[in-house]
């Protein structure tokens, strides 16, 4: 990228409407086209549910009448890093090919950390390895986004913070200290080298008597309840 590229992008970044007011004005719009966004939270916290609506919503097309939105969805089960570098060059060759339905403007990955966290273990040369595979799994999905116009949406698990010194064999997790939820300090999954392959994360966090969202990417921080 360099900066006569970057004169070229467009000032304003197109957003991918949740259907529900309050969120998108808590996502200044919507979840954003051309990039990865993150959703991360505690287990029975709403993330999987939060993305099967958006797909509900946008396969019902809102200004159309459908009458099988179910038929503009598709599912893809895998059940390991490799496999899915393996799927994804199969959705690039769908998204490219296929011209005959309406276009594909939305990817969700639910969750990226399950296809990792008993796959490698925790030595030094497996989290080396790991990375490699995030790089490797995220800039084919930024190429996507950007190619397409796609929206790319994955979800991610938590792990207990304890300390900013803490973390697996002496390795950061991150400065996370404002990541709190049901009253405990959580990180997202997947560590540091994750954090960087994303564009912005979501955290779903539940703070009695209310729910909280939190929103970070690398301008600003919002939370919204």
């Amino acid at each position: 990228m360099t900066p006569q590229n970057l004169m070229l992008l467009p000032l304003s970044t197109p957003k991918l409407s949740i259907g529900c007011p309050i969120l998108d004005d808590c996502l200044g719009g919507g979840i954003p086209c051309n990039s990865i966004t993150e959703l991360t939270g505690e287990s029975d916290y709403g993330r999987t549910q939060l993305f099967s609506n958006l797909h509900l919503y946008h396969a019902s097309y809102p200004n159309l009448i459908r009458l099988e939105p179910l038929e503009d969805i598709y599912v893809h089960g895998v059940h390991d890093a490799q496999q899915l570098i393996h799927v994804l060059g199969d959705i690039e060759a769908f998204i490219a090919i296929d011209h005959t339905r309406l276009p594909v403007k939305l990817i969700v990955i639910d969750s990226i950390a399950a296809l990792f966290r008993s796959q490698y273990q925790t030595t030094l040369a497996d989290l080396k390895r790991r990375s490699e595979m995030f790089f490797d799994i995220s800039g084919t999905l930024k190429g996507f986004a950007n190619k397409f116009g796609l929206v790319v949406a994955v979800t991610n698990q938590v792990v207990d913070f304890i300390g900013p010194h803490d973390g697996v064999n002496g390795v950061r997790l991150g400065n996370l200290e404002s990541l709190d939820t049901s009253s405990r300090w959580v990180s997202p999954a997947l560590g540091l080298a994750w954090a960087h392959c994303i564009n912005s994360r979501v955290f779903l966090a539940r703070h009695e008597p209310s729910i909280g969202v939190n929103i970070r990417n690398a301008a600003s921080t919002t939370i919204c309840s």
